[in-house]
């Protein structure tokens, strides 16, 4: 198992497909009524795998990659430089390195700033929120519900100490337990953990815009899960009144990001979120969670078994130089075998000590043997 040129391309060839595919699949072609949500989270998890292990194994076959494949990498890799015999190949693992390392610079930057800024902020506790996670939280570590002012929109942040913030304005109690019944779906399911990972991701392959569409529509995805959570046990009339809630936070948020002068998720995503709540699609949730893993394995196997890579002879001017190198085949020399059991090979009249393991191989490839000893020559 190793990592190449050639495996790192592989990895971005398959992975880009797959979003692609599972995008318009979801998106087109109603792919969670077959997979159901948490089936398409897998599928979409299945591509940030594959491109955070871009490796070759020793079973996959290598296949020529043809005439333009060949061209591409001689241009990038071979025939041309930019000074001092830095390649064009050079030059973009440069530019893709420290653009990585902008980007994990400044993630990392704005999650210190939130956790500063949450810090500093004075808080209280909302002791009717904390009584209803009580009675919805089954885990342990129960998060802690912290009342903030400045915050406009609920949200949950933290992967070991998690929190709950809620906006310092009244809620009556069915409002309250809508929230944290979303909120906590996400702690439980560990949402926050996923998006910081595919904020890696991103960071590691921010050239490639697939990777913006997969944080996208995973975001989506993960948002859908949540709302069918958070509605599984209630009738039509409080669906409503989930949906309500959720459309006043969404209005509260329009206000904030409009205040500040900055533009707002796409409201065709939350008009898909109501959709699905509306009609609450949940049949082959089973199934469709155990096909989604062997359609995710089968394509996780598929994609390590074959890799491209150029094709191409040695030229015969770096094989034969000036420097009294010679090709040694079976036409020009032979093997000599002593009575020790020790090997020569006998080329331009010279006789060359050569290991038994060497001598076996030659063997192989047809180099003839002739035995040496005081009776046969």
């Amino acid at each position: 198992m190793h990592i190449t040129l050639f495996s790192v391309w592989m990895t971005v060839l398959w992975s880009s497909i797959l979003i692609l595919i599972f995008y318009v699949l979801r998106t087109k072609y109603q792919l969670i009524d077959i997979c159901s949500v948490s089936g398409v989270i897998v599928l979409y998890l299945f591509c940030m795998i594959r491109m955070v292990i871009p490796v070759e194994f020793s079973w996959t076959k290598v296949i020529a990659g043809g005439t333009l494949y060949n061209r591409i990498y001689y241009f990038s890799c071979i025939e041309r430089n930019i000074g001092n015999d830095i390649s064009v190949f050079d030059m973009l693992r440069l530019i893709w390195y420290s653009g990585t390392l902008l980007m994990l610079s400044y993630y990392m930057i704005q999650y210190m700033k939130i956790v500063r800024y949450f810090g500093e902020m004075p808080v209280q506790r909302n002791s009717k929120a904390a009584q209803i996670v009580d009675t919805t939280w089954n885990g342990s570590k129960k998060p802690d519900i912290l009342q903030i002012a400045a915050v406009k929109t609920p949200c949950c942040f933290g992967i070991l100490r998690k929190k709950i913030i809620i906006p310092d304005k009244p809620y009556t109690e069915e409002q309250l337990r809508f929230i944290l019944l979303h909120e906590c779906s996400h702690l439980k399911n560990n949402d926050i953990l996923v998006k910081n990972l595919i904020n890696i991701l991103c960071a590691f392959y921010w050239w490639n815009p697939c990777v913006y569409l997969l944080k996208k529509d995973l975001s989506q995805s993960l948002e859908i899960r949540c709302d069918l959570t958070a509605v599984k046990e209630l009738d039509n009339q409080l669906k409503g009144d989930y949906l309500a809630v959720v459309l006043n936070e969404y209005k509260d948020s329009l206000k904030a990001a409009n205040s500040a002068g900055l533009r707002y998720d796409n409201p065709k995503l939350l008009l898909e979120r109501f959709q699905m709540v509306a009609k609450e699609k949940r049949i082959l949730v089973n199934k469709g969670n155990f096909l989604a893993w062997i359609i995710s394995g089968c394509l996780l196997l598929l994609s390590y078994s074959f890799i491209f890579q150029t094709e191409y002879e040695a030229p015969r001017e770096d094989i034969e130089t000036q420097q009294e190198a010679y090709e040694v085949n079976t036409s020009n020399s032979y093997l000599i075998k002593n009575d020790d059991g020790t090997y020569f090979l006998h080329f331009q009249n010279k006789d060359i000590p050569v290991d038994e393991e060497g001598a076996q191989k030659m063997i192989e490839d047809g180099f003839v043997v002739i035995v040496n000893s005081e009776n046969k020559q």
